[in-house]
């Protein structure tokens, strides 16, 4: 598949120092480096299924939708600087685990001093970050946005896109107008989020065939997840590794169902 050869063509780096964050959200910390054309972000793993969505839709409209890809760790864990799952800004929480499949077994990963959470690796194509600014403050907007969102692209409706606030896109050549974000270009959702409240779709034959296509381009989690598993030497203990590994793609099989029942009558 097209995604599996774009896997080395943005190599992970380990950030200098905490001041080269871009970021931080629940469950990704997002780092650039002058020169490099793309990001590595350390997260904990959780919403594989949403990334695995956002990047099968950035395949079919990259206009739109800029996918991430995963990485094994490019250093081995413990050489991997303990503040890059930490939050730069003090307004800002660091990274742990919140869903219950991993908060409630996992909560104690690193007690020996070492990171908090296993960081997962990965990488997207740079943009230029966009801030809110006062007139995001009220929900409006925001419902006005995701909605514009679902009306130019169905099938993201059907899967329940959501979480497209302006820190959620880049400005980024080629992608589409969106003057309520940005003036200054054309822009793209980076990371929005998935399996929000939405109506079902109009089954119509147009929309069933789309649909169709789009789950039969879908990995399997475990397929997508398989950068990670050849990187388990890279972790402190590989054997807990996996074993975290395997908990994270059976939480997340339940919630890629979740995002595609909708897809089918």
């Amino acid at each position: 598949m097209a995604w599996m050869l774009l896997k080395a063509s943005m190599p992970p780096f380990v950030p200098r120092r905490l001041d080269d964050q871009l970021g931080i959200g629940s469950f990704r910390a997002a780092y650039s480096l002058p020169g490099v054309g793309h990001t590595t972000k350390y997260g904990t793993g959780e919403k594989l299924a949403d990334t695995l969505i956002n990047h099968t839709l950035a395949e079919r409209n990259p206009e739109m939708f800029v996918g991430e890809q995963l990485h094994a760790l490019p250093v081995p864990e413990s050489q991997l600087p303990l503040f890059t799952m930490q939050a730069r800004k003090d307004k800002d929480d660091p990274l742990s685990y919140s869903e219950p499949y991993m908060a409630d077994e996992f909560f104690d990963y690193g007690a020996d001093g070492g990171h908090e959470v296993m960081p997962v690796t990965y990488t997207q194509e740079l943009g230029t970050p966009i801030e809110s600014d006062v007139n995001w403050k009220e929900l409006g907007p925001h419902v006005e946005l995701r909605d514009r969102v679902r009306e130019m692209y169905p099938l993201a409706g059907a899967l329940g896109i959501g979480d497209t606030k302006p820190e959620n896109w880049a400005l980024m050549q080629g992608g589409v107008d969106m003057p309520e974000i940005s003036t200054a270009g054309t822009v793209k959702v980076i990371d929005p989020m998935f399996d929000y409240p939405r109506r079902r779709p109009f089954y119509t034959p147009e929309f069933m065939r789309e649909a169709s296509r789009f789950q039969q381009d879908l990995p399997e989690l475990r397929e997508f997840a398989q950068p990670l598993y050849a990187g388990l030497d890279q972790y402190n203990d590989p054997a807990l590794a996996e074993q975290m590994l395997d908990a994270i793609i059976q939480g997340e099989q339940q919630n890629l169902q979740n995002i595609l029942t909708p897809l089918n009558p």
